[in-house]
């Protein structure tokens, strides 16, 4: 009787551990948008890579698709553009200093202009925002290998 005791004790303890641990992590919301130059995007799918100060980052392998925010059936990346993605994950402890696009290699053309891309972040008890600029809205020749916007410390 004993040991059956100690082991509904030791279950109940470790079921509020994990409780506490899940409370103690924060969600955030990211919302990504992109404002695209004179010419239109890539119609495949892109990655991008956001990193933070510290190292944490975000890693998707498909924007359109898994943050997407536009509604069923809308084209993005069109010329002159404004583009909204939105994203739920737990906060990172710190501001975003990098961006990186990757897409499918040969496959941008014609060539692609971003203006800017800012991000977004909130949360309970955090509001951040930081803009990339791509090459200050010149043109962009290639997402493969991968481009980058920032530079963290």
């Amino acid at each position: 009787m004993a040991h059956h005791v100690s082991i509904l004790l030791f279950f109940i303890i470790f079921v509020a551990g994990l409780s506490t641990f899940n409370a103690q992590v924060k969600q955030c919301e990211y919302v990504m948008v992109v404002n695209t130059g004179p010419t239109r995007g890539p119609t495949y799918k892109l990655s991008a890579i956001i990193e933070a100060i510290g190292g944490s980052n975000i890693n998707t392998t498909d924007i359109v698709k898994k943050w997407g925010a536009m509604g069923k059936g809308y084209t993005y990346f069109l010329p002159y553009s404004q583009d909204r993605f939105v994203y739920n994950a737990p906060c990172l402890p710190a501001n975003f200093c990098n961006i990186g696009i990757t897409g499918k290699k040969g496959e941008l053309k014609p060539h692609w202009y971003i203006n800017n891309i800012t991000v977004a972040t909130t949360g309970e008890g955090i509001n951040r925002l930081k803009t990339f600029r791509f090459l200050s809205g010149n043109e962009i020749e290639y997402t493969y290998p991968r481009i980058d916007d920032g530079e963290c410390p």
